[in-house]
């Protein structure tokens, strides 16, 4: 990388929506959610236009090359949690690789691109259960919100991976919330 930031880098094609991405973003306040999914994006412009440069150099060992690959795949992942058709082969075609190859990409992180996709979703979803402001959504929207397309397999994952539903987890913490008001 010192290689490639030692030297001018060319304002045009994804160097210019770089920048013009970047300079959008400096002047203005973002809510929580809305700045980390900027924030997401920014690390995914970031990692093609570097990506680009160090291809068209052929300066980055395979293992660099690899480890960018994985934080670009991990942040279009978060960037596209809502797409109720985001999986392996979606990840992969987005970065022009095989899904075999992201599978191995993944291997070092000890989970599956799947169970990666499913716990970030399932952490949105928990978030928003305990949000006061969106008590009147119905459990299953949230999960739909969240790219849980059947509220039946969202309930079990959810119980499965916190060890309650999710309609009694947002019951519980209302009640955490009423007893600490009084």
């Amino acid at each position: 990388m010192q290689d490639l930031l030692s030297r001018r880098l060319p304002a045009h094609g994804s160097g210019a929506l770089l920048a013009g991405f970047l300079q959008g973003l400096a002047g203005d306040q973002w809510n929580g959610l809305e700045a980390e999914r900027l924030g997401a994006a920014a690390v995914q412009l970031a990692s093609a236009f570097l990506g680009g440069l160090a291809d068209q150099c052929g300066s980055l060992p395979p293992e660099t090359r690899q480890a960018a690959l994985l934080r670009a795949a991990k942040a279009f992942i978060e960037a596209h949690l809502m797409d109720h058709h985001l999986s392996p082969q979606t990840v992969a075609d987005a970065h022009g690789i095989s899904v075999r190859y992201l599978h191995h990409l993944f291997r070092g992180e000890k989970q599956t691109v799947s169970t990666f996709i499913r716990e970030l979703r399932l952490g949105r979803c928990r978030t928003d259960l305990g949000q006061p402001g969106l008590a009147k959504h119905p459990v299953g929207a949230i999960g739909a919100r969240w790219g849980f397309a059947d509220a039946a397999v969202f309930s079990r994952a959810f119980k499965a991976a916190f060890g309650t539903p999710p309609g009694e987890y947002r019951n519980q913490l209302g009640a955490r919330r009423a007893g600490s008001d009084s």
